[in-house]
């Protein structure tokens, strides 16, 4: 029998005694060691329980050859026995309860670099697929490739464990969101990893680790109560230090005269003083290559850590729908181009450079209808839009990183960025006019970051960190005719000009106690100072201009605080208490009014989580805060948004209550392959601002005031992930339900109470057959439901089906088709698509081809239908026709 690996094991079993189900206390193991010539080998003879592999449980040496033990355990999930000796390959082997018996006699084998053919019975010990050390999974990448990977998310997707999100490229690990991606240990990307997960050749990564208590800065390890979680990809060892791909596809569109294209290059060079990643790509197939989403509104992880940084989009920028496979309603027209590289200048002094260029064109026919019930009054409304949304972005982002000494860090990061955004819509709706509109949104923002860091002990450290940023944001909206619904106007036009400047300061000293607790104070200051300008004004159809609204509005939020938390581990249990103390001064200055208000501010919360076993916890929160309003609720007098909606506020600048209440329980238990998580929340805010909508065939006008009244929201979810291996099936079940009840005002009516409700089911089904074909079946159910003085109902199912074929190792195939039904109560809508994906990789070779056929049935247009409070909406957008794709893929 001929392997190919030095590392594989060999083990000749002879089983002496029969009739038991597991090992039980007081079994006896005995047998031999060996080496391939049959002279015994003195060795160890390590077990270990599955549910601690990386623990001894018991040893004993083996003399002469021979061992001979009874075990002092019991191991009713089985054992790994593992045999090591000096100078000789160790073995490892997992025996499964239903293999066990009383009495185990071994006969083993133990190889050098010999090549040994056994005339009895022969068992491959194959590793396992990952491995546990501490707080870091190791995920052995050959272990979980089936062929159809290309790409780092690719693979990922297929981790027990791990969840990718398609839009944005979010990453989460045990329900957490990813803190970023490191290479080789290396954090290149930041927030912004997606680029490189997205592009990375999988065939580079040895292996992916999953890292809990992640914390980027070296002297806070240990002493860091950390949360957060991080992956690293491990590279394969090379020779050469620079290695890449280029994929180059060309494709034909039946009955058009588009050509579908799809190139990219992306080079990986490693050395010792120097780590880059550098990518460009261009596509017109959907497909998005970069970090940066434009064409949904799917948040990044960037995004959501630095929002607070930014001012508000008072005019909303075109998104899409994203309830089908994205790169469907995504038409369009991509360049991105990114570099990311690491300098080691010195022992001490440490550089990063990210930057990155993004231009595309994404364009879109999106038609929305709402059939309108407000008491007794019935009405429709449509606005058919042709829409050509151009964003281009030019960024760069350095860090300089000085270990002024072994106990200190000095840290400073600069990032610039400016951002156009230029989309043309062409309406025809209900109204009396149809029209044309342009949307320039100009956003330019600067972020500086000072961060000093002093280990003062083995248990202490103290951070001091400065931020300042400043972002500008013109917002620039021209539509013809004019949508103020009067003869004599002729043109509209509404100008924004948002500025926010924002400095932070904070000095934490850290601290653990006892080897087990740990503990952080935290004392700082912020300042933010935001302001809004704009002017709407209209051309007459004797081109006179007149002044319709203007907003002229300072709004400054400064606060001092004291944060603090203390994490105690009293056995199983870790608890948590934190509070945040704080001074809150708000200055609401408009050209008609000025609102202050001063405060003290106390917010406690409360963590408590209890280790079940190494697999699995409970864990409950809560927590009280307040928070201040937003300057979308702040200006005025009115804003045009579009050719039918107006905004407008009462402003109130009162601080919103909320609670928040959480219970979860987690099983990650990666050895059965069983994932469970249950959990509930419950969320109240007391004193939000509300809606009085004034609607009719041709207008939305929106006021929103404030009210002392209160909203709360309940949510609950289930999911379950579970291995069966007699079936050689993995099974998901999701499921999620929530509850929100709220108020509004609509023409006029009383303050009235809503209610709706929202669940999602699903269950996804995939095999691993023995055999050429394997498959994965996923079906969704959603339901919605509208309570107010009516009851709107819309439910829809969705169903997808893979057929996945390998005939060798060199041809995979993959045939999708999904079945889309957008409202149970009306089968005339379905929806039919079906893509088809084709791989050929000769063996040894660093090229590959690849067939590609999306939207087969060529479906034209896609229609999702949802339920507001007053109304049954539609919205139907068009997409992507359908396509063949031939793309040459070639790694160096």
């Amino acid at each position: 029998m001929n392997l190919k690996s030095l590392h594989v094991k060999i083990i000749h079993i002879t089983i002496a005694v029969c009739s038991a189900l597991s090992l039980s206390y007081a079994q006896q193991i005995k047998g031999t060691v060996s080496d391939a010539d049959g002279n015994p080998i003195s060795a160890k003879l390590l077990l270990k329980s599955p549910d601690k592999p990386e623990t001894i449980s018991e040893f004993t040496l083996v003399k002469g050859g021979q061992f001979s033990y009874q075990l002092k355990k019991s191991y009713n999930n089985g054992a790994f026995i593992e045999i090591t000796a000096t100078g000789f390959n160790s073995i490892e082997e997992f025996i499964e309860p239903s293999k066990l018996k009383n009495t185990l006699n071994f006969n083993f084998v133990l190889l050098k670099t010999k090549i040994e053919k056994l005339d009895e019975v022969l068992i491959t010990s194959n590793r396992r697929p990952f491995t546990i050390k501490e707080d870091t999974v190791t995920y052995h990448v050959d272990s979980y490739k089936d062929g159809t990977e290309r790409k780092v998310e690719d693979l990922l997707k297929k981790l027990p464990g791990i969840e990718v999100d398609d839009a944005t490229g979010n990453i989460k690990y045990k329900g957490k969101s990813v803190e970023t991606v490191t290479l080789d240990g290396d954090n290149l990307f930041d927030y912004n990893y997606a680029v490189g997960t997205k592009n990375i050749n999988i065939d580079l990564v040895e292996d992916i680790e999953a890292i809990e208590n992640y914390s980027e800065n070296s002297l806070l390890m240990g002493i860091e109560n950390s949360d957060k979680v991080a992956l690293n990809l491990k590279l394969k060892e090379n020779k050469i230090d620079i290695s890449g791909n280029i994929d180059v596809g060309l494709g034909d569109i039946p009955d058009s005269n588009s050509t579908p294209l799809d190139a990219s290059l992306v080079l990986l060079g490693i050395q010792k003083a120097h780590k880059s990643f550098g990518l460009a790509s261009y596509n017109n197939i959907g497909e998005n290559s970069s970090s940066f989403n434009y064409y949904n509104n799917s948040i990044t992880t960037e995004q959501l850590r630095e929002n607070k940084y930014f001012s508000e989009r008072i005019i909303p920028e075109y998104i899409s729908t994203q309830n089908i496979n994205n790169q469907l309603t995504n038409i369009n027209n991509q360049f991105f181009g990114n570099l990311n590289s690491i300098y080691n200048l010195s022992d001490k002094v440490k550089a990063k450079l990210n930057l990155f260029y993004l231009s595309d064109r994404i364009r879109s026919n999106q038609r929305y209808e709402s059939n309108f019930s407000i008491d007794t009054e019935n009405f429709s409304t449509f606005d058919n839009n042709f829409i050509n949304k151009k964003p281009k972005q030019y960024r760069g982002d350095l860090e300089l990183k000085f270990n002024t000494s072994k106990t200190t860090l000095l840290e400073y990061n600069i990032s610039l960025r400016d951002e156009e955004i230029d989309t043309d819509r062409t309406i025809f709706s209900n109204q009396d006019n149809d029209f044309r509109s342009n949307l320039l949104s100009d956003n330019i923002f600067l972020k500086q970051r000072l961060e000093f860091t002093k280990k003062l002990s083995a248990n202490k450290a103290l951070q001091l960190d400065l931020i300042n940023t400043i972002n500008s944001l013109d917002q620039e909206f021209h539509i013809s005719p004019s949508a103020l619904n009067s003869p004599a106007l002729n043109s509209d036009f509404q100008n924004n000009d948002s500025k926010a400047i924002n400095t932070r300061f904070k000095a934490i000293y850290l601290g653990k106690s006892n080897k087990k607790n740990k503990y952080n104070i935290t004392a700082g200051f912020n300042l933010r100072n935001e302001r809004f300008n704009s002017n709407l004004s209209s051309e007459t159809n004797s081109q006179e201009t007149i002044d319709n609204s203007t907003n002229d509005l300072k709004y400054v939020q400064n606060e001092m605080y004291s944060l603090g938390s203390y994490s105690m581990r009293l056995n199983k249990f870790t608890i948590t208490p934190r509070y945040a103390f704080r001074y809150l001064h708000l200055d609401l200055m408009q050209t008609t009014e000025k609102l202050k208000s001063n405060g003290f501010i106390f917010e406690p919360s409360l963590d408590i989580s209890y280790k079940i076993d190494k697999t699995s916890f409970i864990r409950f929160n809560s927590g009280i805060n307040r928070n201040t309003q937003n300057l979308q609720n702040l200006y005025s007098n009115t804003v045009l948004a579009s050719n039918r909606i107006t905004k407008s506020n009462i402003p109130n600048i009162s601080l919103q209550k909320g609670q928040n209440y959480g219970l979860l329980y987690s099983k990650i238990d990666l050895f059965n392959q069983l994932e469970i998580t249950l959990g509930a929340n419950y969320f109240k805010l007391d004193g939000n601002y509300f809606s009085n909508i004034e609607v009719n065939e041709n207008s939305i006008n929106t006021i929103n005031f404030f009210l002392p009244n209160g909203t709360e929201n309940w949510n609950f979810n289930f999911n379950i992930t579970k291995l069966i291996p007699a079936l050689k099936t993995n099974v998901k079940f999701s499921s999620n339900y929530g509850i929100n009840n709220f108020k509004n005002i609509v023409n006029n009516s009383d303050l009235r109470s809503n209610k709706s409700h929202f669940s999602n089911n699903s269950l996804f089904l995939k095999t691993a057959f023995d055999s050429s074909f394997n498959f994965e079946n996923k079906i969704s159910y959603t339901f919605q439901q509208n309570e107010s003085e009516n009851t709107l109902i819309n439910r829809s199912i969705d169903n997808t089906f893979k057929l996945l074929y390998q005939p060798s190792r060199q041809l995979f195939s993959t045939l999708e088709y999904n079945c889309f039904v957008p409202n149970l109560n009306d089968n005339s809508n379905n929806y039919n698509f079906l893509n088809l994906n084709l791989w050929y990789r000769p063996d040894n070779k660093n090229w590959q081809l690849t067939l590609s056929g999306m939207n087969l049935l060529n479906e034209n247009f896609f229609v999702e239908r949802n339920i507001s409070a007053i109304s049954t909406n539609s919205f139907r957008t068009n997409l992507i026709n359908r396509y063949i794709l031939l793309k040459f893929s070639y790694s160096f």
